[in-house]
């Protein structure tokens, strides 16, 4: 009941929820500047099983998404021919970002995946060291965590 009241005054931020909460914070981003303009079909306000977040547009190759009162930038990164996700939290003083892998399920729903530290190492500061590490990581199971559902809120 609590987290319903909580996801209708805070509207769209899912994405991050279990994926920050548990995902791992590189150094660099996985693309220094975005590669796709944003998908529409990922701005508005999601749930997911332990949380929420918005998703918003900040330009036309860029989000801004809320997860848990932290602000982060996001852009799409597009590596081994699959569409990452690089958040970056806007609130450190040393930047700190995060890969996500996100899957569209259907009109409501997308599940997020995001990438783990046993394959990409998270001290490397060069964005092209790390896309080689996703790249070659591709398709082995410790690359990503669990995907996790989020549900469009309407």
């Amino acid at each position: 009941m609590k987290t319903l009241r909580l996801a209708r005054l805070f509207p769209a931020l899912p994405l991050l929820l279990l994926l920050l909460g548990t995902g791992c914070e590189f150094e660099a981003p996985l693309s220094a500047k975005p590669e796709a303009p944003v998908d529409e079909r990922l701005l508005g306000r999601w749930v997911a099983p332990d949380g929420w977040a918005k998703v918003s547009r900040y330009d036309a190759e860029n989000y801004i998404i809320v997860y848990n009162g932290t602000v982060y930038r996001a852009w799409h990164s597009r590596v081994a021919g699959q569409d990452f996700l690089t958040l970056r939290n806007l609130e450190g003083a040393a930047p700190r970002h995060h890969f996500l892998l996100w899957r569209r399920v259907s009109d409501r729903r997308v599940d997020v995946s995001f990438v783990r530290e046993e394959l990409v190492p998270r001290h490397e500061r060069d964005p092209e060291a790390l896309r080689r590490a996703v790249a070659a990581g591709w398709g082995q199971p410790d690359l990503l965590g669990q995907a996790v559902p989020f549900t469009r809120l309407e």
